[in-house]
């Protein structure tokens, strides 16, 4: 879900949407409800990430090239695109000095490699067919890890906050981190493997809160601050870096 400042009006009529400095401003009367608002958002939502990065003159996000940044558990990380015989993604470990201590220098300097099969690389003709590649190697890449991270995660949390879902999916979201259904069902959106773990942790409680309150109510929040204390922490970080957190068309 998309960050916005909510400024209701006893004058207002209808709802509208204001992208300031790359802060979302939503005004509406006061007989709106905020789940009728936040699916007003996610309608919009492609329009008011579009309106964002544009303000916030992001022009270095990933376009799947060689070099090009992209977020890993927070970590910004280099893209390195070679060829192989097996297609494979994976992170290259930090290095050690000669003290046996972590370089920072080379922290900076990790790559996350896409590794295309030779077979594959045979059938593209075209560069945006290879960012296609990419793209789709990556995501493939980064569901496999919540796969794996956030079912671990989920399952410590609840036995910490006694909080148990029915179940729990991982899927890409275009407009939200994860959702509640009133079946108990937890979804969780795989693109969180970009996010560091506090804020992992974050989504996943915010959820589990939803087993409890079903609305974004006072309660809600109440819940959701007893078991994450620093949540407001998490989603700042989340508005903070929004425009490198959206995916875009390879072009």
């Amino acid at each position: 879900m998309i960050e916005y400042q909510l400024v209701r009006s006893k004058r207002r009529k209808t709802l509208s949407l204001q992208v300031k400095h790359g802060q979302v401003t939503v005004r509406a009367p006061y007989n709106v409800t905020s789940a009728f608002i936040n699916t007003f958002i996610q309608e919009k939502s492609v329009w008011l990430r579009a309106k964002i990065v544009e303000q916030q003159g992001i022009s270095d996000y990933c376009n799947y090239n060689q070099g090009d940044n992209l977020l890993h558990l927070g970590e910004q990380v280099t893209l390195n695109i070679s060829v192989s015989k097996k297609t494979s993604v994976y992170l290259s470990p930090a290095k050690l000095t000669s003290a046996g201590a972590l370089s920072h220098e080379h922290l900076e300097m990790r790559q996350l490699n896409v590794i295309i099969s030779e077979r594959i690389i045979t059938g593209i003709l075209t560069p945006l067919a290879k960012k296609i590649q990419v793209k789709k190697q990556l995501e493939g890449y980064f569901k496999h890890l919540a796969e794996k991270m956030i079912t671990e995660r989920v399952e410590l949390i609840s036995k910490r906050t006694l909080l148990v879902a029915t179940s729990i999916n991982i899927r890409q979201y275009k407009a939200r981190w994860g959702s509640c259904n009133n079946r108990g069902a937890l979804s969780f959106n795989y693109l969180l493997m970009m996010t560091p773990l506090f804020v992992i942790d974050y989504v996943i409680v915010h959820e589990l809160c939803h087993l409890v309150h079903l609305d974004h109510s006072k309660n809600f929040w109440q819940l959701v601050e007893k078991h994450s204390p620093n949540y407001k922490k998490a989603k700042q970080w989340l508005r903070h870096h929004q425009s490198q957190l959206y995916w875009h068309k390879p072009q």
